[in-house]
């Protein structure tokens, strides 16, 4: 009780303060406004809709067969279980740039509609398990003896307007409204499908403006779906527990029921998967053998977060269902503390991660992956409540009843009579648990310390990477683990039901397997402290503030241009100081990743969504433009940066199927190109950045996924690489950004360590700097770096909205 008074009393009703406390937003335009919160409603209205219908046969079958409950049981887990982003990205993979069908949608300019059109596909296809289940319970429920009646004096049609769907009103609306819920709250899908919901804006409002008051603010609406969602399934799992089900009502007869549950796992699991593994590559980790490439390290760091996160939910669910038994008043405890577990369950993650935040600062608790473990516990705690009352029924009220009749206390009870039975239900449940905290994504992004390699957030952030074979292996190596360990999770669940284990041993053994093969990997080298000058800007859309900047260049005056993702790119003198800001004449599906002053004066911006290149003159104006979608010399899929040759010949790099860098006159004529996509020599996979060394007559290009940076000649002949997969010296991890140094060494920018590394002109490693974390000298998720001629190094610190000058 004291833990579900601190992790989810205490920040619940903390919500309701910080609605009229802490500072406003600097913006009203980072608030999502009612046109967004329209759409969520309407989405998540026909996604409800959709799923149910497409539910409620499966539900049929799940609540009504006599024989094969656990394997459709753990048919339907498979799509629930997989991250609903991950299958986006498995249907995506149809569209990529270069197929038949990504090619015609990126000519069509048809991109944003057919991504949200695919995002709300795929949430369908996730939330139809979920209605099921609850429909299912509506069956095991009815009375089979009305349903016989009504077969003898009607026909099909009549049974099911007028008997069957009267009796299942309340669990099909709970259904409706239960995954209404959760959908209005979905960040990840529509996320990457760059589709504006109150799911999205919530998630990263706070990184935006700092203020826990525009977060709750924003999200009332929200707010107050989630608590009608938690009270009505409160009311509905207190049935599940008090009123055992009856004989089955209907064998769950016909064929036609057995394919329609085909078809839809064939849809939600079956061929996303199919996708993935089509799109394996011979260069991909699965294919060479090659999964050292693979985080696994992140991976490990994920799971035991995730495993902790687990354990804090089922306490949780646990002490819940315990004081229920403690007469009256406990009976009245155990309805609060089940209807809070249940509100913090279906609130958005990003809300309850605030304000657990917020009280974390104010206990002076240290930041750690601790607290993240508590914040996916109050996430999940609901599903495990849900599932203990599944289990709770009948026999342990007479198993209880009849221990007290031979004097046994309730802990005496709960060891010797209850823990023997339940251990599997427990350890199956614990592992659901952890499984989906390992992909959780909102709290996460609030909640884990800055710069911190997540799981989930890794795979997020690389599917731009387009065909990036280690994120496809990585998400198939999910899908078969996450099979194994659903079909490991069900045979437990089954086993508490079907017979009495010999005693408690097990399932220490079963927690432990479960974690064991997902451990953590060693100690990170720790990188040199740099000598921090000043931070510039912070979270916002006001002068002089970013909301995650992405690039970084010099001017000519030592000030600075900067764009983050509200679609401008900044003016900032030296100190910091706001001049102007110049305007993308379009950014609703992206963001430039890269921009050069030009010898001619004019920023060049490589524009990637829009597949060209824009200079803008001093005034703001744009001077020119160059480039198209395609694959043929001169068009561009996604170019990420622009370089200058010492000649006045412009360098273009750019990843999504073409993975080149292609080389053009100063005039803007196209002249030639080299690499290609893979991981051999002379290939790349999401050339990210270009740094030209005239001096050496040297191009530098950041080989991201590849984790290498290619030395060529100026004129694109390859002359070897610099640095190797890993988190060591002289090794690389996303390097996203390049600049030179005044003495010819090579800075480069990696995002996958949260740090920048000096190599010296004979590619020999020379120090990094920096490390995960919010502190000054550390650095989240970093896109960019420039330098000037005093060794002052300007790092695009994404992940905390800002720009770090250091001195090295």
């Amino acid at each position: 009780m004291a833990g579900w008074a601190l992790l989810v009393l205490l920040p619940l009703v903390g919500l309701v303060a910080f609605a009229d406390a802490g500072p406003a937003p600097a913006s009203r335009a980072d608030l999502p406004g009612w046109a967004v919160a329209a759409r969520s409603f309407g989405l998540a209205a026909a996604l409800a809709a959709v799923a149910v219908a497409a539910g409620y046969v499966p539900g049929q079958l799940v609540g009504t067969a006599r024989e094969g409950q656990w394997a459709l049981l753990l048919g339907l887990l498979l799509p629930l279980l997989l991250p609903r982003y991950v299958l986006y990205y498995a249907w995506w993979l149809g569209q990529s740039p270069t197929s038949r069908v990504g090619d015609w949608v990126g000519r069509s300019g048809l991109a944003g509609p057919v991504a949200a059109g695919t995002a709300w596909l795929v949430m369908a296809l996730w939330y139809w398990p979920l209605a099921a289940l609850l429909i299912a319970q509506g069956w095991r429920g009815l009375d089979a003896e009305t349903l016989a009646r009504a077969r003898l004096d009607a026909g099909a049609a009549q049974r099911l307007w007028r008997v069957t769907l009267p009796m299942l009103a309340r669990p099909i609306a709970l259904a409706f409204a239960v995954v209404m819920v959760l959908a209005l709250s979905e960040f990840g899908t529509f996320y990457a499908a760059m589709v504006d919901t109150l799911g999205t804006k919530l998630a990263v409002l706070y990184h935006a403006t700092g203020s826990e008051r525009a977060v709750v603010r924003a999200s009332w609406p929200l707010a107050a779906a989630a608590g009608l969602a938690a009270a009505a399934l409160w009311r509905q799992s207190e049935d599940w527990s008090t009123h055992p089900p009856l004989d089955r009502p209907v064998p769950a007869g016909g064929r036609w029921r057995w394919g329609v549950l085909a078809g839809l796992l064939a849809l939600s699991f079956a061929a996303p998967v199919g996708l993935m593994i089509s799109a394996v590559e011979a260069s991909s980790p699965l294919a060479t053998g090659e999964l050292h490439r693979l985080p696994a390290d992140v991976l490990g760091r994920t799971a035991l977060t995730a495993a902790g996160g687990a354990a804090v939910a089922m306490g949780l669910a646990a002490a819940a269902m315990f004081v229920r038994g403690l007469g009256r008043a406990g009976a009245a405890v155990s309805g609060l503390m089940q209807v809070t577990i249940l509100l913090a369950m279906f609130l958005p993650g990003s809300l309850v991660a605030v304000a657990l935040l917020k009280l974390r600062m104010a206990l002076g608790v240290p930041d750690g992956s601790h607290v993240l473990s508590a914040g996916l516990g109050v996430r999940f705690a609901g599903l495990a409540l849900v599932v203990l009352h599944l289990a709770w029924g009948q026999r342990d009220r007479q198993l209880a009843e009849a221990a007290a009749v031979d004097g046994a206390g309730r802990w005496q009870s709960g060891l010797h009579v209850h823990l023997p039975r339940l251990w599997p239900l427990l350890a199956g449940a614990l592992l659901l648990v952890t499984m989906l905290g390992m992909t959780e994504v909102p709290a996460t992004m609030i909640l884990l310390p800055g710069g911190v390699p997540n799981f989930g957030q890794w795979i997020l952030d690389h599917m731009h990477g387009l065909r990036d074979q280690d994120v496809i292996a990585c998400c198939l190596l999910l899908a078969g683990a996450y099979v194994g360990l659903a079909a490991g999770a069900v045979g437990l669940l089954r086993l508490a039901r079907v017979r009495r284990p010999r005693g408690v041993a097990a399932a220490a053994v079963m927690v432990a397997l479960a974690a064991a093969p997902l451990g953590c990997g060693g100690p990170e080298r720790r990188a040199g402290r740099p000598e921090v000058v000043r931070a510039i800007g912070g979270p916002g859309r006001g002068p002089g503030r970013f909301i995650y900047p992405r690039a970084i260049e010099l001017a000519g005056d030592g000030g600075l241009f900067v764009v983050d993702k509200t679609g401008r790119i900044q003016r900032l003198g030296p100190e910091g100081g706001f001049r102007g800001v110049y305007r993308l004449p379009k950014f609703d599906l992206g963001y430039p990743t890269g921009m050069t002053l030009g010898p001619d004066g004019n920023l060049y911006a490589a524009d990637t969504h829009y597949h060209r290149v824009l200079a803008f003159a001093p005034d703001g104006t744009i001077a020119r433009r160059f480039g198209r979608y395609g694959e043929d010399g001169g068009c561009f899929i996604y170019p990420t940066d622009v370089a200058f040759g010492p000649d006045g010949r412009i360098y273009v790099s750019e990843y999504g199927g073409n993975d080149r860098v292609s080389i053009f006159s100063a005039e803007g004529e196209f002249l030639a190109a080299f690499g290609s996509p893979g991981d051999g020599r002379g290939e790349m996979s999401r050339p990210s950045a270009l740094c030209v060394d005239a001096g050496r007559g040297r191009l530098y290009v950041a080989d991201a996924c590849n984790h290498r940076v290619g030395v060529h000649t100026l004129d694109g002949e390859l002359q070897r690489y610099v640095g190797s997969p890993g988190k060591g010296p002289g090794q690389l991890r996303y390097p996203y950004d390049l600049a030179l140094m005044p003495d010819g060494a090579l800075l480069v920018c990696e995002y996958g360590n949260n740090r920048i590394q000096l190599f010296d002109a004979a590619g020999r490693p020379a120090g990094a700097y920096g490390g995960p974390g919010r502190q000054l000298g550390q650095l989240a998720y970093p896109w960019g770096a420039a330098v000037d001629a005093r060794r002052r190094v300007y790092v695009v610190d994404s992940g905390n909205n800002r720009i770090q000058v250091w001195q090295l």
